[in-house]
């Protein structure tokens, strides 16, 4: 069994992912948030578990030389 995880941006734009396992989706979910610049939210939702919500950035630019 796989589970659909649905991205949607606040302008419309909707992606899917396919995630094998709930423990997949788990990770995705606690992780994601960390490759989104701060500022940047999406809305998340995984209808096989009941999941639904907003995930907010915590990635910050660092700059090198």
């Amino acid at each position: 069994m796989s589970y659909t995880v649905k991205l949607e941006t606040f302008n419309g734009s909707v992606k899917t992912i396919s995630l094998p396992s709930k423990g997949a989706v788990a990770q995705f979910i606690s992780t994601y948030p960390t490759q989104l610049p701060v500022g940047v939210s999406v809305k998340v939702a995984c209808d096989t578990l009941g999941i639904s919500g907003t995930l907010r950035g915590t990635s910050t630019l660092v700059y090198s030389n």
